[in-house]
């Protein structure tokens, strides 16, 4: 674990799925130490993905953030959604250093062409 001056560092991974949000802040090693997805939070249905149902996860990573002392994110963040800009300016309201963002999109573009069928 690395030590700086103010806390510790840590990295919040953020999963846009088609329905949910899914949210957890792991320590440099990949071990979880909290999650919290917006299903968590028991809000059902098309609910799930409004920018009130996101502002509410991260209000809890927010809470856990602030009780642990750790003010240094990194952010790492996969899928596509709509709300994923909403979801950046909150975390950086919130958050007093983000030190680094990587976004990983995995984009399908069906493999190579087949080759033309002979006909004889």
């Amino acid at each position: 674990m690395i030590v700086l001056k103010n806390g510790r560092i840590l990295v919040l991974h953020i999963l846009f799925t088609t329905n949910n949000v899914i949210y957890t802040v792991t320590d440099l090693k990949g071990d979880t130490l909290f999650w919290v997805s917006v299903g968590s939070n028991k809000i059902k249905n098309t609910k799930k993905v409004t920018t009130t149902s996101v502002f509410l996860s991260i209000r809890n990573i927010k809470l856990f953030l602030n009780k642990h002392n750790i003010s240094y994110l990194f952010l790492k963040i996969k899928g596509f959604n709509k709300h994923k800009k909403i979801v950046l300016r909150h975390l950086k309201q919130f958050s007093s250093y983000i030190i680094l963002i990587y976004e990983n999109n995995n984009l399908a573009h069906n493999g190579c062409k087949n080759r033309k069928i002979r006909r004889l």
